[in-house]
């Protein structure tokens, strides 16, 4: 079968209708020269019409040859490849897993910890989630924990100082 040349006007429309991008790489213009390539390869009775054809740079054209997009040999290792990228998922999903048990139990052990502060003064109000933030930060939640129950206690009854409460009103 001899070869009957694809018009410029076709040309152009495969390449609008694939948005001017290699269909096997994605690359565009200017970084490459674009073609437009037999998805069913001239050779192996492929037609012009426009389903058969599609935009290819040139490297990718050319490193396709008349082989058809079916004719593809399996990597050895792609079972293998496959299996870590699992397991590197599993184990990515298994740390966000874990961050976001771990930042709900740290959100609950400051909301404890202001709670404590508050009850244990007959308080209405707690220190900021971020000043406990920076408790924790230098101290075990034991010992802030402690040191909020402690503190809510000194306040109620006068002892702080100026935070004291007026238990007249």
């Amino acid at each position: 079968m001899s070869r009957v040349p694809i018009s410029k006007r076709t040309r152009f429309e495969i390449f609008k209708r694939d948005d001017f991008t290699c269909q096997y790489c994605g690359a565009q213009p200017p970084n490459v020269l674009l073609e437009v390539d037999h998805i069913h390869p001239v050779a192996e009775g492929g037609e012009n019409d426009s389903e058969n054809l599609i935009t290819a740079c040139e490297d990718c054209n050319r490193g396709k040859s008349s082989k058809l997009l079916t004719d593809r040999i399996v990597r050895p290792d792609a079972d293998l490849m496959y299996l870590e990228a699992m397991q590197e998922a599993a184990e990515l999903q298994r740390y966000l897993d874990s961050k976001h048990l771990r930042n709900d139990a740290r959100t609950a052990l400051i909301n404890d910890i202001q709670n404590d502060f508050a009850v244990s003064g007959d308080l209405d109000w707690y220190p900021t989630a971020r000043t406990i933030e920076c408790m924790l930060w230098h101290n075990s939640p034991e010992d802030v924990s402690a040191a909020a129950t402690t503190t809510g206690r000194l306040i109620a009854t006068g002892k702080f100082g100026s935070y004291a409460r007026n238990r007249d009103d």
